[in-house]
Parts: structure tokens; sequence; C-alpha cells
């Protein structure tokens, strides 16, 4: 399945500037890029059907918080995914790359996704040297989600 439009978002003005060229060459007019905190996303409760958190979260201070507000934007039955690094040992990566996190294991992101009341699905790995990709994705309950979008709307 296709998505109608997307949206993405980032603090950094210059990945902004890098995103916007890319979907200028790629012809995607249903696609824009906004400034936003992954924190504070300035959008009601419940109104996408998919979010991704792509090889963001190894920058975030809290994760888990990240998680939790991606959910919250999330409509009921939607898909979160969550694109990132597994857990590794490079520390050059926090001095070189500014990375807050070395990767993650699954226990910890199934343990965020449950407490967003998601349904963790299996986690696909993508192994690669040095680094590993992982895959997870969970998916909103509608009677939770409805819940939650109609909290916030509140």
């Amino acid at each position: 399945r296709t998505a109608e439009e997307g949206v993405g978002v980032d603090m950094s003005r210059e990945m902004l500037a890098v995103a916007r060229a890319r979907l200028q060459r790629a012809d995607l007019s249903n696609c824009l890029v906004r400034q936003a905190d992954m924190y504070q996303l300035p959008y009601p409760g419940g109104m996408f059907d998919t979010v991704i958190l792509h090889q963001v979260l190894h920058f975030a201070e809290k994760p888990e918080a990240a998680i939790d507000e991606a959910s919250r934007v999330l409509a009921p039955g939607g898909r979160l995914v969550v694109v990132d690094f597994a857990s590794h040992d490079r520390e050059e990566l926090r001095e070189e790359h500014a990375h807050r996190r070395l990767g993650f294991d699954d226990t910890a992101i199934s343990t965020w996704f449950r407490a967003c009341e998601l349904a963790p699905d299996d986690v696909i790995s993508l192994p690669g040297k040095p680094l590993t990709v992982r895959i997870w994705s969970a998916k909103a309950d509608m009677e939770t989600a409805k819940q939650k979008t109609h909290k916030a709307a509140e």
C-alpha cells in the first residue's frame, strides 16, 4: 500500500534542506518536511496511519519518550516502525557522530512499545559491517488508540 501523503520532521535545518532536495528530485509533491521536536510533535493525536522513527533514537536522550510521543499521533490500528542500530560497542560513534545510545536491544524496544500499549511484531534484522540495523514495529490497538486520541483532544 502506498501512502497518499507523507510528513517528515527534524530539528536540524540542514537535514530538512537535504530532505527537501531529495523530495524534489524524486518528484514527491505529496510529501513535506518541517522543523519539529520528536518529543512534542505539532500534530493532533491519532493523525497518522504509520509513524516511522528512522535512525533517530540513537541520538535521543529519552528514546522511550520519543516512542510515547510517536504513539500519541498514531491512528487507531496504525503502525509504529522503529529503524535503528542493534546494540553494539562502537564507542567512537558517541564522539564522532554524537550518538547518545549504542544501539538498542529487542527487550528495551518491546518494553517501550508495551508501555505505550502497542503490540510488538516480529523484528527484522539487517546484518551489516560493522553495524546491524534492526526494524521493530508495533500496532496500535483500536480501542486504546481511540482513548489516547480522545484524551489528547481534551
